[in-house]
């Protein structure tokens, strides 16, 4: 029998978590989480494993472009073992039996190119009752951290007291502040002490979309128009308030009204990108509950 941990924090604390928690290195299970631009009402979660979680989400976090890039993913849950008895079977098991749970939820999406096979992570008898059990405690986690993605889980239950774990972003007196300007738009996006991302007041979106534009920010952009986020102002459209989204390419693809790697085109004022700026993030800080 294992006791699960789970680690839950944003994408963009990846580098501190691993500093912070060593154990992530671990064999075990993780989920990345995410919204599907293609479908406002609809989130993504990509479930794998791995013999070393840390490593294997830093391969993630660094695949910007390849086939299996990652550009949807936000938010992270790392389950591992504390008695440290979890093996590659039974990472693959509980991989294989979280991604059958995720299928008949309607609000949920998978990006997993492969479903896994009914033989996957085959387990002795015993092993699979300890895994199941596992299994069951990581749907009961993930609930209790807000994402409803197992059918069973149809709110947020109570929180279950150290169970899970998050780092804090590090105080700084000034947020970093990046700029995306092209023809059309010229917008600002600071980086909140949650890991939001916020485009500030008075950014400029471009009026006109093009014909592959997302369908959830499409959708977005107009509830933004109706709600008076956004207000027309000849050929942009002007933010009146600042707003938070949920990655940088869900806030460049607002702006520009396209389908936008924001991990890219969101840049410093020296150049930097977005991307280039997170990956040389110091100083863990750690808020465990």
């Amino acid at each position: 029998m294992s006791t699960i941990q789970a680690i839950a924090f944003r994408r963009n604390q990846l580098r501190r978590v691993r500093e912070t928690f060593p154990e992530i290195e671990r064999p075990g299970v993780y989920i990345l989480i995410g919204s599907d631009e293609n479908h406002q009402d609809r989130q993504l979660a990509y479930i794998g494993e791995s013999e070393g979680v840390g490593a294997r989400l830093s391969y993630h976090n660094s695949n910007e472009s390849g086939r299996d890039a990652k550009g949807f993913w936000t938010d992270t849950v790392v389950l591992i073992s504390k008695d440290e008895n979890l093996t590659k079977s039974h990472a693959r098991y509980v991989e294989s039996s979280l991604i059958r749970n995720i299928g008949g939820s309607i609000r949920w999406s998978m990006p997993n190119s492969k479903r896994p096979s009914d033989d996957a992570g085959k387990l002795p008898l015993q092993d699979r009752v300890d895994m199941d059990e596992f299994v069951d405690q990581t749907k009961t986690l993930v609930g209790a951290l807000g994402w409803d993605l197992f059918r069973e889980m149809k709110g947020r239950p109570p929180e279950i007291p150290g169970q899970t774990a998050n780092v804090s972003e590090p105080a700084t007196d000034r947020p970093a502040m990046f700029t995306f300007i092209g023809e059309g738009y010229a917008a600002k996006m600071m980086v909140g002490s949650s890991g939001e991302f916020v485009v500030t007041e008075g950014s400029k979106a471009r009026a006109r979309t093009t014909r592959t534009v997302p369908r959830g920010t499409l959708a977005l952009r107009e509830t933004l128009l109706e709600r008076g986020v956004l207000r027309r102002d000849g050929d942009f459209l002007v933010f009146t308030s600042s707003y938070s989204f949920s990655s940088p390419s869900s806030a460049a693809s607002a702006v520009i009204g396209a389908s936008a790697n924001g991990r890219i085109l969101w840049k410093l004022p020296d150049g930097h990108t977005y991307s280039e700026w997170e990956a040389g993030q110091e100083g863990p800080q750690q808020t465990a509950t």
